[in-house]
């Protein structure tokens, strides 16, 4: 891991969540399978919305908060290809599709945690466990919504 900002922080996150939500429509866009779609679609909004989250919560934050430096920032690719996810998504059923899109929730989850582990500054370690927690309330979200597809 490399120094940084938690404004540079909170922008990969934005990032990731906003590459994410494109993968996804565009995998829903050519999937032949009607409810692997409509999960996608769905998917591709929730990453919509998480990457306008902390995009605005980083236009709110305080900007002693957002100068401050982090010793743990992320060194890992944010899936940067629509291959990888084709390679991990195309065709699959919806179980296979949630079983994904939880790993890159816990993704996010563990490295909020460490974060928050590491943190010396109050303020970052309270940023950091409010983030894993929305990450992990959007992942019960996610799971319990995509059941109820099932259900349909």
């Amino acid at each position: 891991m490399r120094f940084c900002k938690i404004s540079e922080l909170l922008t990969w996150v934005s990032t990731y969540h906003q590459t994410l939500a494109e993968k996804y429509m565009t995998l829903a866009n050519e999937t032949s399978k009607e409810r692997a779609a409509l999960l996608l679609r769905y998917l591709s909004e929730h990453q919509q919305i998480l990457a306008d989250s902390v995009g605005k919560y980083a236009e709110d934050a305080a900007d002693s908060l957002l100068a401050s430096w982090s010793d743990q920032c992320p060194e890992f690719d944010i899936p940067d290809s629509a291959t990888q996810l084709h390679k991990s998504l195309s065709e699959k059923n919806t179980d296979e599709i949630i079983q994904n899109v939880i790993e890159f929730h816990n993704l996010l989850i563990v490295m909020y945690k460490e974060l928050e582990e590491k943190a010396t500054n109050p303020s970052v370690k309270a940023l950091f466990e409010s983030l894993g927690k929305m990450e992990l309330q959007e992942e019960m979200r996610t799971v319990r919504d995509a059941q109820r597809l099932e259900d349909y």
